[in-house]
């Protein structure tokens, strides 16, 4: 799977500036910048995309949009509408085929896809992945915690560099691939997960299920589930099918 890290601005409205608008912000959001990130297989940045976008239904901004994103009227005013800059994003993609959308949430898949569909644009077939819910997780693994926060936050949580702009599609983009990286890192995987590899590893080429886990820490059901979906993302294991458990990869070997 080739990787694309996305972020979208989209045009926004305060309530004390325009209630009606706000509180139909959902349905009336247009995107007026799209910012990404491609991804080799290592993880590392091979090259970006930005363009501002001319919104149709509300052609201008709204004071409070420009200043929380910094987009201004002239940028956008100067670009091309989404049934051109979607199409440029895709042909940069390389067509979604085989594309994993990293975003932080589930936000800018459904954007795009609505207003794709809007405009009458071919639909996507990249699968959506959405960080924040894998960062989610990977705090619960590691931590035991619930914690729900924004993208900055994260970084902060994972002590990773802030830069850019806050709200501008390119900057939040580039910030997305570092809290990406880090999530995708075998390296900083959880305890229960190195836990598991050394059952798997043990067993392998056999797969290993919960019982096997539990021969050793009894408490394996509790955590089981959820490590098990972080060793697959991580690409160290596979689900062995007809609940026999997990399975090593290649990769899972190297560090079991």
């Amino acid at each position: 799977m080739r990787f694309i890290v996305v972020d979208l601005e989209a045009t926004c409205w305060s309530e004390s500036e325009d209630p009606v608008l706000s509180a139909r912000q959902a349905e009336e959001s247009e995107i007026i910048e799209i910012g990404a990130v491609m991804l080799n297989e290592s993880l590392q940045p091979a090259g970006e995309f930005q363009r501002f976008v001319r919104p149709v239904l509300h052609p201008k901004l709204s004071a409070f949009c420009t200043r929380l994103t910094s987009i201004t009227q002239a940028d956008v005013d100067a670009s091309a509408p989404l049934s051109e800059a979607y199409l440029a994003l895709v042909d940069w993609m390389g067509g979604t085929e085989g594309v994993g959308l990293v975003s932080w949430s589930r936000f800018d898949h459904n954007q795009l896809v609505a207003e794709a569909a809007a405009a009458s644009l071919p639909m996507p077939s990249w699968t959506p992945i959405d960080a924040k819910e894998e960062f989610t997780a990977w705090v619960r693994g590691h931590t035991g915690r619930r914690l729900r926060c924004g993208q900055r936050q994260a970084l902060r949580h994972l002590d990773i560099p802030i830069s850019g702009t806050e709200h501008r599609g390119i900057d939040d983009a580039r910030g997305l691939v570092a809290v990406f990286q880090h999530l995708r890192d075998p390296m900083h995987r959880s305890s229960n997960a190195s836990r598991a590899l050394e059952v798997l590893a043990e067993r392998d080429p056999r797969p290993a299920n919960v019982g096997h886990l539990r021969a050793r820490w009894p408490d394996a059901k509790r955590w089981y589930p959820r490590t098990a979906r972080e060793l697959i993302r991580l690409g160290l294991a596979v689900d062995a099918g007809l609940g026999r458990g997990l399975r090593l990869t290649a990769r899972g070997r190297g560090l079991a």
